[in-house]
C-alpha cells in the first residue's frame, strides 16, 4: 500500500499514517515492525495477541482438547457453552468465517502465530492505541501493547459514557475520531 501511496503526487510521504481497526489493529501493528516508512500508526483496538484475546474465555483444558485434535468433543462442549454467550459465539464464528477455517477448534490453532511477541521492539513509528472500556472481545490488549511498544505511543481509553466504550467504539465514532484527528495533528 505504501509503495502505492507514494506513487500519487498528492500523497505527501512523510505524513502517512496507517489505520487499523479490529483485527486490522493488530495487522497495522505487525506491519508497521517490518514497514518503516509511515509516519503514524492508528491501532483502533491495539490487539498484541490476537490468539490470546480470542481464547481468553475458552476453559484451558478446552483450548488442549483444541491442540490434540478433539474436534467433535471441542464443537459439542462449545455448542453447549456459547448459547449462552452471544458475544464469544459472535467472536468464535467470525474467526471461523475470516480465517477461512472449517470449524472453531482449526480456527483456533490458525490464530496461535498471530501475536507480537519478539517484533514490538522493531516498531518505530508513533503510535495512537485506543482501549474502549468495554471492548468485550480484546479486553486488556491495547494496555498489553502499549505497554510493550519501544516507540512513542499514546493509550486512550474510551468511555463508555460518551458511546464509546464497546468494541471499536462503534457507538461513539465521533468521540474516537475527535480524539485521532488531534493526534494526528500533532503527530504529523
Amino acid at each position: 500500500m505504501i509503495d502505492y501511496a507514494l506513487t500519487r503526487p498528492e500523497i505527501d510521504p512523510g505524513r502517512i499514517a496507517l489505520h487499523g481497526y479490529s483485527f486490522g489493529g493488530h495487522l497495522v501493528a505487525r506491519a508497521a515492525a517490518f514497514e518503516h516508512r509511515a509516519a503514524a500508526l492508528v491501532l483502533d483496538g491495539g490487539i498484541y495477541s490476537y490468539y490470546d484475546a480470542t481464547t481468553r474465555l475458552i476453559p484451558p483444558w478446552l483450548l488442549q482438547w483444541t491442540f490434540d485434535g478433539r474436534d467433535e468433543d471441542v464443537e459439542q462442549a462449545l455448542s453447549l457453552a456459547l448459547t449462552g454467550s452471544t458475544s464469544l459465539r459472535w467472536a468464535l464464528r467470525n474467526g471461523v468465517w475470516t480465517f477461512g477455517a472449517d470449524s472453531i477448534p482449526d480456527y483456533v490453532r490458525r490464530s496461535r502465530p498471530y501475536t507480537l511477541d519478539g517484533v514490538t521492539q522493531q516498531i518505530i513509528t508513533p503510535a495512537l492505541v485506543f482501549d474502549p472500556d468495554n471492548d468485550f472481545v480484546f479486553k486488556g490488549e491495547p494496555a498489553r501493547l502499549h505497554r510493550e511498544l519501544k516507540s512513542a505511543s499514546t493509550l486512550i481509553t474510551l468511555p463508555e459514557a460518551e458511546g464509546a466504550g464497546e468494541h471499536c467504539s462503534y457507538g461513539g465514532r465521533s468521540t474516537l475520531h475527535q480524539y485521532m484527528y488531534d493526534w494526528l495533528d500533532q503527530t504529523l
